[in-house]
């Protein structure tokens, strides 16, 4: 395969995350943040009560800290329990509820839909879906709750990737018909290095839970970060329009390269694609120092997130123009 030399000497682009290339703007932060803890924490409740509309919220050191903490409650509560995960999905749901000694098993999310489950304790599903971004009604989920709750079970929504979508989130309903819901900042506000999530869930399990991970474990400067969060809601509106823009231009990028009858699936910080030969494609690309994600457990999908600029958008588009791939 021919490298272009001109490609390989540039340092490498990553796009194989699902973080927005645009971020949050945040002030300078004041020393005295860290000595006020306490009246931090006593803000974030408040502010994000009524951001996530529900009773009980609290805040993690990320989404897989919450995802750990979750796992090893109900290792705690009930022993080993019987866990579905809607797949396709976020991969460390499989590997932190194993590691909890939890049985695990893969199910296709539209049999889940269907209402056709296994037996089971608990049920893990995207909203949207990680990474075809297909959204679930709140009628369906809602149905799913109320369903598992009267069994004795609890579904668990992993929409840390909702925001930019403008969907209604769950958490308003989690009084009505019970779930747990996880919600990232990460993602929407272009920060992963805040390294902050939240867990809404009744207040039983948020106080369970907060013995799970510890009263200590989000710092002050976390908690001035959220708030910063909660009120950027002029910024929040142009961010959803950016990042429905950026989607779609990035998918008729591939579509001109793949042919206009690929199908690309919009995530907001990303496309993903379905194509028979993904792993040859994030190969080349990879020779010439662009990464991105391939999924091969039931379909050959590839996931590309946004270019920050416009000189990595030209890269991008040259790299993708480059590709030599075979007959299908």
């Amino acid at each position: 395969m021919h490298i272009d030399t001109q490609f390989k000497a540039q340092a490498k682009l990553d796009l194989s995350g699902s973080v927005s290339p645009v971020c949050l703007p945040v002030p300078d932060m004041p020393a005295s943040i860290w000595n006020h803890p306490d009246s931090l924490r006593s803000q974030f409740h408040s502010k994000a009560r009524s951001f996530f509309e529900c009773e009980a919220v609290l805040a993690v050191t990320g989404i897989e800290s919450g995802i750990s903490a979750l796992a090893r409650l109900f290792q705690t509560w009930h022993g080993s329990m019987r866990v579905v995960l809607a797949e396709p999905g976020f991969d460390q749901w499989d590997t932190r509820f194993r590691r909890a000694s939890h049985i695990v098993l893969d199910w296709p999310v539209e049999l889940i839909l269907e209402g056709e489950i296994p037996e089971c304790d608990v049920v893990v599903l995207g909203r949207p879906v990680n990474p075809t971004g297909q959204m679930i009604e709140i009628s369906q989920v809602r149905k799913l709750a109320s369903r598992l709750r009267e069994q004795g079970g609890w579904l668990i929504l992993d929409e840390a990737y909702l925001d930019w979508t403008g969907e209604e989130s769950y958490t308003s309903f989690i009084e009505a018909s019970p779930a747990i819901v996880l919600r990232s900042m990460a993602p929407f506000s272009g920060l992963p290095g805040a390294n902050l999530a939240f867990v809404c869930a009744p207040k039983s399990v948020c106080t369970a839970l907060l013995n799970e991970v510890g009263t200590q474990a989000v710092s002050a400067a976390q908690w001035w970060l959220a708030l910063h969060y909660f009120d950027a809601e002029l910024w929040r509106e142009s961010q959803i329009a950016l990042l429905a823009s950026g989607s779609s231009r990035l998918a008729a990028l591939w579509q001109d390269c793949l042919g206009t009858g690929t199908r690309c699936y919009q995530g907001g910080y990303f496309v993903s694609f379905e194509h028979d030969q993904a792993s040859l494609i994030a190969e080349q690309l990879e020779a010439i120092g662009i990464l991105v994600r391939v999924y091969e457990a039931d379909t050959h999908l590839v996931r590309c997130g946004l270019p920050r600029d416009e000189s990595q958008w030209d890269r991008l588009d040259k790299a993708i123009r480059s590709l030599k791939l075979g007959e299908a």
